[in-house]
């Protein structure tokens, strides 16, 4: 007989790097990992709001949880945080680039560095993450999982003006699909996208507290209503754990049927 569903969705002795981790999905992410087993890095700029994530992970799930001030714009610091995990917690195995952050201007109004700025974080940091964890990987020969978090807005358009937060998030996927390419054959690397619909979160709230743009969201939702943070814990477990061991090169979207429009 083979391994039960507990085992193969399961992570322990792993470690786990969530970006991103101080706020938001991140947050969930991190609870989530660490319920399945895994011992967790948290980064984020941040600093005094990771320690709070990691003391609540850690009192939780009984878990081991490492936090590391991290730029993931700047390629040193997404390098420097591999290092760290490795030093402290030993070999990494799942990468959930989660870092993100939002303009909602015109893109008429838009200032170059306004724009810029989003690809930098979400686009370039995610990038620069996936090679240093890589990197890794295929130094200590051992394969891994790197779950991209992209957005329904990579897939499906919205009336709020996002062009750079849009255009991050498509690109996400067109990273996603070329690493899958390059990483999982021989290296062993499965490389795949989360895009998630709407969720209470930091990042959202500022949209969300406007009870128009609600309702015009809910009011797309098939299901009719935001998504809870733990509605998204399956689908991260699917492509972090062996339960997706034969699953690269995807995008999962979980939107509550967003993108049926």
């Amino acid at each position: 007989m083979g391994r039960t569903p507990a085992e193969i969705f399961g992570l322990q002795g792993r470690v786990a790097i969530v970006t991103g981790g101080s706020s938001g999905l991140g947050v969930q992410f991190a609870h989530t990992l660490a319920a399945a087993g895994a011992d967790v890095v948290l980064a984020a700029r941040r600093v005094d709001k990771l320690r709070e994530v990691a003391t609540a992970v850690e009192t939780s799930t009984g878990r081991r949880c490492l936090t590391v001030a991290t730029d993931v714009s700047r390629p040193g610091d997404c390098e420097a945080l591999v290092s760290q995990a490795v030093d402290e917690l030993g070999d990494v195995h799942v990468l959930v680039n989660n870092a993100g952050i939002s303009r909602t201007n015109p893109a008429h109004h838009e200032a170059p560095e306004d724009f810029t700025s989003v690809l930098d974080v979400n686009l370039s940091g995610a990038y620069y993450m996936a090679q240093a964890f890589a990197r890794h990987c295929m130094a200590a020969g051992h394969g891994g999982s790197i779950v991209n978090i992209s957005s329904v807005l990579a897939i499906s358009g919205t009336t709020t003006p996002q062009a750079g937060y849009s255009a991050s998030k498509a690109g996400l996927l067109g990273l996603t699909r070329d690493l899958a390419l390059q990483w999982s054959g021989r290296k062993q690397i499965r490389v795949n996208a989360l895009a998630p619909g709407y969720f209470e979160s930091e990042l959202t709230r500022p949209l969300l507290d406007n009870p128009d743009a609600a309702a015009e969201i809910t009011g797309r939702t098939a299901l009719g209503r935001l998504g809870e943070s733990d509605e998204l814990s399956g689908a991260l477990l699917l492509l972090a754990s062996d339960a997706g061991s034969y699953i690269t090169g995807v995008t999962l979207a979980v939107d509550g049927g967003w993108t049926l429009h």
